[in-house]
């Protein structure tokens, strides 16, 4: 039987998130480690500055806005 890998995509909206958006991120890759993943963050144009932040995460995780 071949061992097949799951590839996880998880869809997270956002809306003036910038200071909760960066502690979730870290704490799902944490929980995930190895597993491959991605983050899709939909954000409805924050005036918080969320989607400058999540372009900052996305050269560490991998994050996409």
């Amino acid at each position: 039987m071949k061992d097949h890998k799951v590839h996880l995509s998880i869809v997270i909206p956002t809306y003036n998130e910038n200071a909760n958006i960066q502690p979730l991120v870290e704490r799902i890759h944490q929980s995930l480690g190895d597993y491959p993943y991605d983050i899709l963050i939909v954000d409805d144009n924050s005036p918080d500055g969320t989607a400058d932040k999540v372009r900052q995460l996305a050269l560490s995780y991998p994050v996409n806005v």
